[in-house]
């Protein structure tokens, strides 16, 4: 078993949930936007509600600092991560990030798994099916899309996806067994992930 399976594996609070809201591995979508004409991703519901008791519970102790997430394929103990990030409590000039803030009405945002553009269902979803927005689809994005489904429309995924989500508080600690903040936890999952699984990270650059 790797360093990182083995630290996972013991993580306090760690939730384990499916990304999207399946028929089989069809995902189903939703219409957004103004006019409807956005059409997104859905998340599972399971995931929804690993996500909302995560960030409530953690905003009432004042020792969380936010969370580390893994999206990857499959079981909880023989895990492998394709996306590493992060969502922090504090935000760059409110106390709540705007990411998590009033996370059950939050939805674009959703720490981070949002359906707005910027967020990663939001993302992922104009790089498969093209919508109209204010910018192309990024390269990020359609690589995603490559990564995960095996045909685009009806969005039908390769394998199962799946979220790992890790609390983060004052005193966590890495797969390197130091404590630090959720920043500095998500560069080294990110590079002992890169390490072991290099060919499936799409994590670029760190990020």
């Amino acid at each position: 078993m790797s360093v990182l399976q083995s630290w996972l594996d013991a993580f306090p609070g760690a939730r384990f949930a499916p990304l999207f809201e399946t028929d089989d591995l069809q995902v189903r979508t939703h219409p957004r936007g103004k006019a409807g004409d956005r059409r997104i991703l859905t998340h599972s519901s399971v995931f929804e509600a690993a996500m909302i008791e995560l960030i409530e519970d953690g905003l009432t102790q004042a020792t969380w600092t936010g969370l580390v997430y893994l999206m990857g394929v499959g079981e909880q103990q023989a895990f492998i991560p394709l996306y590493v990030g992060k969502a922090e409590r504090r935000g760059k000039t409110h106390e709540v990030s705007k990411n998590i803030a009033n996370i059950r009405r939050n939805p674009d945002k959703f720490a981070r798994w949002g359906y707005g553009l910027d967020y990663h269902l939001g993302d992922l979803s104009h790089a498969m099916f093209g919508f109209e927005a204010y910018r192309k689809p990024t390269a990020k994005y359609r690589r995603w899309a490559d990564v995960l489904f095996e045909v685009n429309d009806p969005p039908t995924l390769r394998r199962p996806v799946s979220l790992l989500l890790l609390p983060w508080y004052e005193d966590s600690h890495g797969p390197s067994g130091l404590r630090g903040s959720v920043a500095s936890g998500e560069k080294e999952v990110i590079a002992l992930a890169s390490a072991l699984h290099g060919d499936h990270l799409l994590n670029v650059d760190g990020r």
